[in-house]
């Protein structure tokens, strides 16, 4: 599953996201923040404010975290924000709102849609949808403090810091996590490295229902192709016999029968991988959860292995195939010619 390389290497690249106290000071935000932007382990920092909310249609509704900044350039290198389209990275101006593509599509939207937005305080305002953002894990709604403020009239000040940190090893990153944590302005420290581990322990379910898939399949293609060859013989036991009886070696009666496998195994193929993208898609978008995008990228790894496996299958086959055709005994089956 490329889910967790997507969301956390490319979207959220950031290592630590420090959640504040509701009831502090300015003085102790820029206290907390000093402290955290000087520490060694860290390289850089956000300030953000992220609350949580609602969009809704006249249809339906979606959960979201609603994300502003003071100054997205800020989050550059921490929270990529990339057209989910062109993968190009964005700035939201102000009086901008960007939504990411899942929640979009699950709300039928289109740029320039309005919806309503409603904020942790049940204040539900309409608003314009500028940008679909690329993400994979959870709904968000991006925009500037400047625009939090003049919707809801009310103040945004930042409640979390982000990080990006120099290489730790886990140990390191849970001391970090630790002390920070200590702190009395701190509420909460989310360390993405354990969340990313959590996912994959999540999505690692998902691999054993793919390999029963796969198993499946390959038995099924087995199955298949060997019922096609038995019947193709036993069909045809009284022509195959009277090739043996006028000196055709096994070899090239074996051959002979062999072509017609590998052509529709050939056939079987071109066929499957061309039909697999469409009915992959399918199911992927079938399997996905609200909250999930799964990236619908077919890798040239599956297609060799899905070639190979059909082969294989085919090579065992024609083998089997073989050894019936040399038990073919000549004198039973023109009897009753």
């Amino acid at each position: 599953m490329q889910i967790v390389p997507n969301q956390f290497d490319n979207v959220f690249v950031y290592d630590m996201q420090i959640t504040l106290k509701d009831k502090i000071s300015e003085e102790q935000k820029e206290t907390i923040n000093s402290y955290i932007s000087e520490k060694g382990e860290t390289l850089k920092t956000a300030k953000a404010y992220m609350t949580s909310g609602t969009v809704e249609n006249k249809e339906q509704s979606e959960a979201v975290q609603i994300i502003a900044t003071d100054n997205f350039e800020n989050l550059s290198g921490l929270i990529n924000i990339n057209d989910a389209k062109t993968k190009q990275e964005i700035s939201i101006s102000t009086n901008e709102i960007g939504l990411t593509d899942k929640a979009a599509e699950l709300l039928g939207l289109e740029l320039g849609d309005t919806v309503f937005l409603k904020n942790s305080d049940d204040k539900k305002i309409e608003v314009k949808i500028s940008h679909f953002i690329e993400n994979y894990v959870q709904h968000y709604i991006f925009m500037t403090e400047e625009t939090y403020e003049r919707i809801y009239e009310t103040d945004c000040d930042y409640n979390v810091i982000l990080t990006k940190n120099i290489e730790l090893t886990k140990e390191e990153s849970n001391n970090l996590a630790k002390e920070l944590l200590a702190k009395e302005e701190v509420a909460a420290v989310t360390d993405i490295s354990s969340l990313t581990e959590t996912i994959n322990n999540m999505l690692e379910l998902l691999n054993y229902v793919v390999v029963v898939l796969i198993v499946s399949a390959g038995l099924l293609a087995f199955v298949v192709l060997y019922n096609l060859a038995n019947v193709n013989i036993s069909e045809r036991i009284r022509e195959l016999a009277t090739i043996k009886v006028l000196g055709f070696y096994d070899k090239e009666v074996y051959n002979y029968v062999a072509k017609e496998t590998i052509i529709l195994t050939t056939i079987g193929i071109l066929l499957g991988l061309g039909f697999g993208c469409f009915l992959s898609t399918y199911i992927l978008g079938t399997c996905e959860i609200n909250m999930l995008r799964f990236p619908k990228v077919i890798h040239l790894e599956s297609y060799i292995y899905s070639i190979l496996i059909t082969v294989g299958f085919t090579v065992i086959v024609n083998i089997v195939t073989f050894f019936s055709l040399k038990k073919i005994n000549m004198i039973e089956s023109l009897k009753s010619i």
